[in-house]
C-alpha cells in the first residue's frame, strides 16, 4: 500500500468516513495599531502629535506618549536608518476593567509612559 492511500485511509477511519466541514479563518478580535515615527535630530526640537489615544512627544532618544483615555502599550523599538533616528509601538485603547496582555503596559488616562 501507497503511503499517500495509507494516510487517506487512516484519516477517513478518525473523521468517521464524513467531510470534514473547513471554518473561515479566525483572526484576533483584538485591534493594535502601529505608529511608526521619526524621531528629531540632536539639534533639533521635540515635536508632538496628536493622535485618537492622546499625545506623541517626539525626543530625540525616544518618545513620550500621554494618553488622553485608558490603553495598553507594546512591543517598543528605536533604531537609527541612514543618520535619521526612528522608533515604533503598539496601542489599542483599553478595555474597562480588563487587564492587559502579557508584554503589555496598561496606561490610566493622563499617565505618562516613556520607554
Amino acid at each position: 500500500m501507497k503511503r499517500k492511500d495509507f494516510l487517506t485511509r487512516m484519516r477517513n477511519r478518525r473523521r468517521g468516513d464524513q467531510l470534514e466541514l473547513r471554518t473561515p479563518e479566525q483572526r484576533r478580535a483584538i485591534d493594535w495599531r502601529t505608529l511608526r515615527v521619526e524621531l528629531p535630530a540632536a539639534d533639533g526640537d521635540g515635536e508632538t502629535l496628536e493622535m485618537a489615544v492622546g499625545s506623541v512627544e517626539l525626543l530625540m532618544n525616544g518618545i513620550r506618549l500621554r494618553p488622553n483615555q485608558p490603553c495598553w502599550v507594546r512591543g517598543y523599538r528605536s533604531w537609527s536608518d541612514e543618520g535619521a533616528g526612528r522608533a515604533e509601538f503598539q496601542y489599542r485603547l483599553a478595555d474597562e476593567g480588563a487587564a492587559p496582555p502579557p508584554g503589555a503596559a496598561a496606561l490610566a488616562t493622563d499617565e505618562v509612559w516613556q520607554p
